[in-house]
């Protein structure tokens, strides 16, 4: 079984607690060990807009904000061999599937709302290359994979 760091935690601690719920549950059942960045969780507008300038969000956190800002957001990396990697297509595979078991589980105890949804960065421009309605090694991914976030209304996949 894998635990959060120090900064996995604090950032951690600074988003919604749905999403606090869903991480920890995460961490517990995940088959790969996994982190958050310390600038993946709340940012600042000035934060955001740091990391649009390196071309790594669409959001520039002034005229466009990101769930990030609102604590609805968090960034989940594939932590292997002591670093965090972003070439891992199976590992990010895993924290998402890790996350929907996750949501499944405490949405089925009554923890999280059955009314609440998030969003992933790793279906957004996903392709099923082999047509099987699931994700896997042989799709491609999603522009952001790390991202996750609540929304009002379903992800349609």
């Amino acid at each position: 079984m894998y635990k959060l760091g120090r900064t996995s935690l604090m950032t951690l601690n600074e988003v919604s607690p749905y999403i606090q719920l869903i991480v920890k549950r995460m961490i517990q059942i995940s088959d790969v060990d996994f982190g958050i960045l310390s600038n993946g969780g709340l940012r600042s507008a000035e934060m955001q807009n740091e990391i649009f300038k390196k071309g790594h969000s669409k959001c520039d956190g002034f005229k466009k904000k990101s769930y990030h800002q609102t604590g609805k957001a968090i960034d989940l990396v594939p932590y292997i061999d002591g670093k965090y990697t972003w070439n891992n297509k199976l590992a990010f595979i895993t924290v998402i599937n890790t996350w929907k078991k996750a949501e499944e589980e405490l949405k089925e105890k009554g923890i999280i709302p059955t009314t609440l949804h998030f969003h992933h960065g790793i279906f957004w421009n996903w392709k099923d290359l082999n047509d099987n309605n699931e994700i896997d090694i042989n799709d491609k991914l999603g522009w952001d994979s790390a991202h996750h976030e609540i929304r009002s209304k379903p992800q349609n996949i």
